[in-house]
């Protein structure tokens, strides 16, 4: 009997030890296993637009940094005389497409002293706590304007394994963004390409309420700060991914 004891005290010393070890080395192993099982898309990666041949007659117009060709029926719409096109408009005025430049003067107005609000309100850590998580799994992510970026960060940023090895803070991190990324795909289709001089995510809203007729195309010139959304808005989604497929940085 105590032959047996001893035996069974070694084994069980032998489990605790592996146990320790892992723990050591693993600590992120209980969180690796939870969000497997919990979530279909924790191991997704945003996957290349797939481009589409364009008509012709489609013809070329450039706003605020961003090219793309639209359909010979759409026209410019013009805040004020003699200013360039804000956006255009097809002839039924039914679709619609806009770009933003965010460049440093508008980053002044979103994160200066006088903001008119907290860009990190709604998220449940630090700016500084998310760039360490990134870095801690080796995601390249922006200098500036990481809340705006942080949906593609999450989509394309990390799976499951990533969080193995993480401890503290950076998996607290790990938990928070693994549900904002398996809401986003419930929410939001994407992908991401590149051209001369960028690359770029993009996303089809099919979900809150849309039907997939809303696009945005955000891009990331080369060595720049700086990054454009464009905004498409069109129902029919042949004309749509036509659209998407010229857009560029101009």
């Amino acid at each position: 009997m105590k032959k047996a004891i001893k035996i069974g005290g070694a084994v069980l010393g032998v489990l605790a030890a592996a146990a320790l070890v892992i723990f050591i080395f693993f600590p992120g192993l209980p969180t690796y296993i939870r969000v497997k099982h919990k979530y279909d898309n924790i191991n997704s990666r945003v996957a290349e637009f797939p481009r589409v041949d364009v008509p012709a007659d489609y013809k070329e117009y450039t706003v605020r940094g961003a090219a793309f060709r639209l359909p010979a029926d759409w026209k410019p719409k013009i805040v004020a005389e003699g200013l360039t096109p804000s956006s255009y408009r097809s002839a039924d005025n039914k679709s619609m497409i806009m770009a933003i430049k965010y460049d440093q003067s508008y980053h002044d107005i979103l994160y200066g002293e006088e903001a008119l609000y907290d860009p990190w309100e709604g998220y449940e850590h630090s700016e500084d706590d998310y760039r360490h998580f990134f870095s801690k799994v080796g995601a390249d992510y922006p200098e500036k304007w990481l809340n705006i970026l942080m949906i593609w960060l999450v989509r394309d940023g990390f799976t499951a394994k990533d969080c193995l090895k993480l401890r503290g803070t950076d998996l607290k991190v790990f938990k928070e963004l693994s549900d904002i990324k398996e809401d986003s795909e419930e929410y939001e289709k994407s992908w991401k390409t590149s051209g001369e001089g960028f690359r770029a995510y993009i996303g089809q809203v099919t979900g809150l309420g849309y039907d997939g007729g809303i696009w945005t195309y955000t891009i990331l010139p080369d060595g720049s700060e700086d990054i454009i959304v464009v905004t498409l808005k069109c129902a029919d989604e042949a004309t749509a991914r036509k659209i998407v497929s010229t857009i560029k940085l101009a």
